[in-house]
């Protein structure tokens, strides 16, 4: 009976073993935008990976502990089109809390650029329409530019319930 049990055992071990790999994952671009981006080759630590419930989808030289992980495709550059916001208005040096040491972001035509990051900060993204897609080192972050009116950008974030208000940064 017990050597009957660990037959059941392994082979339910290697069906499970087998249904992983053959998963497909879907980072949920669609194919426009799919020949826009290569496969990331950065080499940096990002400290902001998988805080707040992120995904982590990369491999970095930092992050190699997770080998069923494969390396996120992101653009070259940033990528601007189809704009449904004013980016005058959402350009700019960005916080949260205006008393704060420093700002959160600085959103530029060519980046996103995280303030006090440990390595390179600069996020290549992509901007259609309201929405807005940064490709982190570790992690791709989404969300929908709500609203940019009166020295303020508000972003829904997708892996947040509630929307995100920042304000213009003075230095």
């Amino acid at each position: 009976m017990l050597k009957k049990l660990n037959y059941i055992s392994i082979f339910i071990l290697i069906l499970i073993s087998i249904s992983c790999k053959n998963e497909k994952k879907n980072d949920g671009l669609n194919s426009s935008t799919e020949s826009e981006l290569k496969t990331d080759s950065i080499n940096a630590y990002n400290e902001l990976a998988n805080p707040d419930k992120k995904e982590t989808f990369t491999i970095s030289e930092y992050n190699t502990d997770n080998s069923e992980i494969e390396n996120i495709k992101r653009p070259e550059k940033t990528i601007i089109r189809n704009l449904a916001v004013d980016t005058t208005k959402v350009f700019g040096i960005w916080t949260q809390d205006p008393n704060g040491p420093h700002a959160d972001f600085w959103l530029t035509k060519k980046s996103f650029y995280v303030v006090d990051y440990d390595g390179n900060g600069d996020m290549p993204y992509i901007l259609d329409k309201n929405e807005i897609t940064i490709f982190y080192n570790d992690f791709i972050q989404k969300g929908i530019i709500t609203s940019t009116k009166n020295d303020k950008l508000k972003i829904k974030w997708s892996d947040f319930d509630e929307e995100t208000e920042y304000v213009k940064f003075e230095n």
